[in-house]
């Protein structure tokens, strides 16, 4: 049996690696082919990337290992998550791979920490690493070779022909995990292009952030971020501490800033006007998550049985689970007199009076409006307010800060809320109004932040004067050579800068997608987009690729598997939810059962 994986990073690694223990269970004769325009670990993990890139997950919380919690049964092969691979492996193999990060790396393993945050590139060689545990770990029977090129095609089979520039080979299942991919200019976009080369200006329209080439720009330029999430840290990052500035610890705690004098001024705004929230440091045992008590399966089975579910229930539910864990946290802390238990008993059942019952003061109360807007108040003062505040209550822990404890909350019921878009318990009109337009950008702002370390270091380097914030609602003009940064808040307030970066990765977007196996699969009807079919007869063409949520199948126009013709990740993004998170040891992890899931049926 020949199988073709298309993509090299950590999905297609994730499969590699349930074919090699699956292989040695049923003992066929089998030869796995990776392919991907980038070495093993893909794009994104690139290990050539600037070194202070890091991810916005603690090493601990990362591996590429199935393990015994997951609900999908399969043989499990041992190894260890990114943390331990760090202290036990990481040196050896780094000095032998070599590269132009190598030294770097090799200092970041030795000092890396269970629940410190690692630069991205060392990421890169765990998977390198990880590959050739594979090719040590397999059977005789069982070929693995990788391919470093660009798939062009993919023929209906079986076999089904996999295509690059160079050559044909037929295989006899497929698995696609593509990934982030760059997208043609939108309007607006291909203008702010065309205005940069007229006028010699910069402009970087949404892509990789460890990419751009920012050697053009100098100390004298001014440059305008729009958006302020993770891509926002890196490009901040690569301008100021990339460029040699440092930031040095005081006795309070605060970082202060010294700049090395070849930043630029950043100017960084956004709609909601506000950085993402940062993520707690981590208090919890390998596997521990905070209990579902109202999005809980008996619960989602009843919304399932009674119809659509309203985005509103949805979220109410979604927000009594967070403020369970926000008020328990409170009263052990600012009020012991308190009967916590029997509070949690009457919150469990109902939520609204046992809080009402307590009598805080507005300053102790949950107040989502306040985590969510921006301060009154002077901005640049009442921002940097706000970045205090987050910094440290999440680097007081994810088991102790009631507020960076409840957010967590809503990374611990991903599962949950992953199992409301796959029961579609949404109608199609609340899941595109409710959902994608709202749920998920304020789900992303609250959940999916940086370390509290980029949160301080913002804080410092608006301190320095290098970055100024820039009221919400932001828009982009032009005017003259400058672009201009304004607010619907505000018709009167103009920022000029002489650069404009897009501070964000592409949208998943298959029919604007620039890669050519996307177009081909959909110019020959082998894969299609989710269509939403919303009241008064209208339709929604989504961006996202059509599979079969349980298998991972990719469909087509009539919504019919292929054979062994698998599509997962990124750009089934609005089909399934979430596409992005890394897999994560000792949680059933959905990445983990999905590759298991697709290793059994391409064996089948």
């Amino acid at each position: 049996m020949k199988i073709a994986l298309i993509g090299a990073g950590p999905r297609g690694l994730l499969v590699l690696e349930r074919l090699v223990a699956w292989q040695q269970a049923v003992e066929t004769p089998l030869t796995v082919t990776l392919y991907d325009p980038f070495p093993v670990g893909g794009r994104v993990w690139r290990q050539d990337q600037d070194p202070h890139l890091i991810m916005n997950t603690a090493a601990q919380h990362i591996t590429l290992f199935y393990d015994r919690t997951v609900e999908d049964p399969g043989p499990v092969m041992p190894g260890p998550d990114l943390a331990q691979w760090a202290k036990q492996d990481a040196a050896a193999y780094i000095g032998q791979a070599g590269g132009p990060n190598a030294s770097a790396m090799t200092q970041a393993a030795a000092t890396l920490g269970p629940n410190d945050y690692p630069p991205r590139a060392l990421y890169g060689y765990y998977q390198s690493w990880f590959y050739a545990q594979m090719l040590r770990r397999k059977s005789q029977n069982m070929t693995i070779a990788f391919r470093q090129a660009t798939v062009m095609a993919v023929k209906p089979g079986p076999p089904y022909a996999v295509m690059t520039e160079a050559a044909s080979e037929n295989f006899d299942g497929v698995v696609m995990a593509l990934g982030t991919i760059e997208n043609t200019l939108t309007r607006e976009q291909a203008a702010l292009q065309r205005f940069a080369q007229a006028q010699n200006r910069f402009y970087l329209p949404p892509g990789f952030p460890a990419e751009g080439d920012l050697s053009t720009l100098t100390h004298q330029d001014v440059v305008i971020l729009r958006g302020l999430g993770l891509s926002f840290f890196d490009f901040v990052s690569r301008l100021t501490e990339g460029r040699g500035g440092t930031f040095t610890v005081e006795a309070s705690g605060d970082l202060t800033y010294h700049a090395s004098g070849k930043e630029p001024h950043l100017l960084a705004g956004s709609r909601r006007g506000l950085p993402y929230h940062a993520k707690a440091a981590n208090e919890k045992a390998p596997g521990e998550l905070w209990p579902a008590r109202f999005l809980t399966g008996p619960q989602l089975a009843a919304w399932e049985k009674a119809g659509p579910l309203a985005g509103d229930t949805f979220w109410q539910g979604l927000q009594r689970e967070v403020g369970f864990v926000y008020y328990s946290l409170l009263l052990a802390q600012r009020h012991p007199h308190l009967d916590l238990a029997a509070f949690q008993s009457a919150y469990l059942q109902q939520p609204e009076a046992a809080v009402r019952a307590l009598h805080l003061p507005a300053s102790e109360r949950l107040d989502w409006d306040k985590l969510t807007t921006v301060p009154a108040g002077e901005l640049q003062a009442a921002i940097q307010n706000y970045l205090a505040a987050d910094a440290k209550g999440a680097e007081r822990g994810s088991k102790t800060d009631p507020t960076a404890a409840g957010l967590e909350v809503l990374r611990d019921l991903r599962d949950a809320v992953r199992q409301v878009v796959a029961r579609g318990l949404f109608s199609d009109d609340e899941y595109l109004d409710f959902f994608l337009r709202w749920f998920n950008g304020t789900n992303d702002f609250l959940s999916i932040g940086p370390p509290a370390l980029r949160i301080k270091q913002l804080l410092a380097l608006s301190r320095a004067g290098v970055i100024t914030f820039l009221p919400r609602q932001m828009t982009i003009t032009t005017q003259g050579r400058y672009f201009i940064a304004g607010t619907k808040t505000d018709p009167t307030f103009k920022a000029p800068g002489t650069a404009l970066i897009e501070a964000r990765v592409p949208a998943a977007n298959a029919p604007t997608a620039k890669d050519p196996l996307l177009t081909q699969l959909r110019h020959d009807d082998m894969a299609t987009l989710r269509e939403l079919q919303l009241a008064g007869d209208r339709r929604f063409q989504s961006g996202a690729v059509l599979v079969d949520r349980d298998t991972a199948q990719l469909l087509d126009s009539r919504h019919r598997p292929q054979g062994k013709l698998f599509f997962w990740g990124v750009p089934t993004e609005g089909v399934n939810w979430l596409t992005t998170a890394s897999p994560r040891p000792y949680v059933n992890d959905v990445n983990l059962r999905q590759a298991n899931r697709i290793a059994r049926q391409l064996l089948k």
